[in-house]
């Protein structure tokens, strides 16, 4: 079983973290967004590469983006009803 770790994102700076560390050390504003495993979260940044390319990510764009995959992938896992 893959860890899973907790994903932050920062709109200002455009920063994302992906770590077991509490937001209380970090340097910037990070804002809590979920939980993922490596390969979630390596899905989430192609993901959103692809749909935003360079442009600039709001926290609302970031989290739900981040829902629709989290529903996916516990979807795919058979978390979820599909009724």
């Amino acid at each position: 079983m893959s860890k899973t770790r907790k994903v932050y994102f920062e709109p200002e700076k455009q920063r994302v973290k992906w770590t077991q560390s509490s937001s209380d050390n970090f340097k910037y504003e990070y804002k809590y967004i979920g939980k993922a495993s490596e390969a979630e979260f390596d899905l989430l940044m192609e993901l959103l590469w692809f749909i935003f390319d360079d442009r600039e990510i709001s926290f609302q764009e970031f989290k739900e983006t981040y829902d629709q995959l989290r529903h996916f992938c516990d979807e795919i896992k058979g978390l979820v009803d599909r009724n």
